[in-house]
């Protein structure tokens, strides 16, 4: 009887280590992802998903917190939308850093041009950067890179705003022409 207590107490240790404990990761889009955090660097998170051969990256702008499998938790960054819908264009960030969104995915093309009945330059502008945000908001964007922002009438003329930019988002895109940055 001993003999069997003291294998149990040995081998006890061994079985509890052949189930894998799991972490979690919190994006800044909210989303989770259950995986095994490999490493993580000044730049990169490495995971393995569960049932995935090979490893990810993740870029660690993407990361909100990691919660660990033995209770510790890691903050990175802030919730991108805390109290903005995500389909609202208020939640798109504009941005003229490429560092802002780099291991974003594309999403397209977008530009706007501001209305014919803005009274100043700056009232343009607004009215532009507004048109921008909807725009890459109806294609499911949460970044905006601008490429070209130009403003347009002088002395008596409508002032006019016009942005050119390629959109971004957090997810993998749904059309097969968006590709990851």
């Amino acid at each position: 009887m001993r003999f069997i207590a003291s294998l149990l107490i040995t081998f006890l240790p061994i079985f509890s280590i052949a189930q894998e404990a799991l972490d979690t990761i919190i994006l800044v889009s909210n989303r989770k992802l259950i995986c095994n955090v490999k490493s993580v660097s000044s730049s990169k998170v490495t995971i393995l998903k569960k049932g995935a051969a090979a490893p990810e990256e993740l870029s660690r702008k993407q990361i909100h917190k990691i919660l660990y499998a033995n209770g510790r938790v890691e903050k990175f960054n802030d919730l991108a939308f805390k109290m903005i819908d995500e389909t609202n264009f208020q939640s798109v960030v504009i941005t003229t850093n490429p560092a802002d969104v780099d291991g974003l995915y594309i999403y397209g093309k977008v530009e706007s041009v501001s209305g014919k009945n803005s009274k100043n330059a700056k009232s343009a502008e607004k009215n532009a950067r507004i048109r921008l945000q909807r725009k890459a908001a109806a294609l499911g964007a949460n970044y905006v890179l601008v490429t070209k922002s130009e403003s347009r009438g002088g002395y008596r003329e409508v002032p006019t705003h016009y942005y050119e930019g390629v959109a971004y988002g957090f997810e993998p895109p749904k059309n097969e022409n968006q590709t990851p940055h």
